[in-house]
This record gives structure tokens, sequence and C-alpha cells, in this order.
């Protein structure tokens, strides 16, 4: 799903448009509705790892003790400032109105991938490094607390994990600065 998409879409219907008829604002409406719908996974994804992280808080009793608490505070407040972000990013693109003329649609998604250029540049190294700082404490208290076995396959999970969603969060801000480019070009 590209702007280029959207945009042939609209040429499409600029092109078949006969005189006074209604155009179709259905095709664009259906690509925002994906771009949306995409967003609604991310939600879910991060969701669930808040609920799964919230779960296992209280279940070593963290709230207990200060180191444990830190951690998983620090964690869990990663991922909900990013679930909010997340939401606040696609009320921001449900605001964008497709009935709109073509130019006016355009300048309205440069302003919403400028956005999310800046969450992307600005916001989202700093939520990483202090996840990252919150599971270096919890670890200290898996070494002390798990078996050696147990506690090297949570490390390596969490590198391999981290190393996956580094690549995904690389490919969708790459995605979306190229979709940011092909507007300010075209």
């Amino acid at each position: 799903m590209e702007f280029k998409d959207i945009q042939n879409t609209w040429q499409q219907q600029s092109k078949s448009e006969a005189p006074k008829t209604v155009p179709d604002f259905e095709p664009a409406k259906q690509k925002l509705k994906y771009l949306r719908k995409k967003q609604q996974i991310t939600h879910l994804v991060l969701g669930s790892t808040v609920a799964i992280l919230i779960v296992f808080f209280f279940y070593i009793s963290a709230y207990k003790y200060n180191g444990p608490l830190l951690g998983m505070s620090l964690l869990i407040g990663v991922i909900l400032t990013r679930v909010y972000i997340e939401i606040r990013s696609q009320q921001q693109l449900r605001k964008i109105n497709v009935l709109l003329s073509f130019n006016e649609f355009k300048e309205q998604l440069i302003v919403y991938y400028q956005k999310r250029k800046t969450l992307a540049f600005k916001i989202v190294p700093v939520l990483l490094i202090i996840y990252n700082i919150g599971f270096v404490i919890m670890s200290y208290y898996f070494y002390q607390y798990l078996s050696r076995g147990f506690f090297y396959y949570i490390v390596v999970s969490y590198v391999v994990s981290f190393v996956i969603l580094f690549f995904f969060i690389r490919k969708q801000v790459l995605k979306e600065l190229e979709i940011l480019e092909n507007l300010q070009e075209s």
C-alpha cells in the first residue's frame, strides 16, 4: 500500500468522472481502511505484550521489591507509551478526509507522515533505550533467581526478538519515508 496506489486511484476516479456525477471515493477509502487495519494489528500486538508483562509483574510480585519494580515499570511504561502513540497516530489517520481535493488530501498525508518521521527518529529510539535498560535491570534478577539454562534462554530470546523487532521497525520506517518522499515529489 503506497501513496502511488492512492494517487493512481484518485487519477482514475477523476478521469472516469462524467460531468455532473458524484465522484466515487470508495477505492481511496478502501486503501485508507487498509492502513488503519495495519495500525490495529500493531495495537493488538502491543496490547498483548502489555498484558503479558502485567501478568508477569504480578506473578513475580515485582511490586514488593524496588529492583524488579523499576525494571518491570520501565518495560510496561515503554509499551504503554508506544500504545498511546499508535492510538494517537490512528486518530490522526482517521481525520484525513478522502473527500477533499487531491492536493488537500496529499497535504494531509504529508503532515501525517512527517509526524511519523519525527516519531521514528526521535521518540522510538529513546523508548528502545529505556526498554533495554528495563530488561538489563530484570536480567540481574533473572540471573539470581532462575536456573542458568532458563536465564540464557530468556537472554537469547530477548536478543533474537529485539533484532527481529529492530529490522521490522526499520522496514516500516523506510517504507514510510519512501511514501513521504513520493508525496513530496508528486
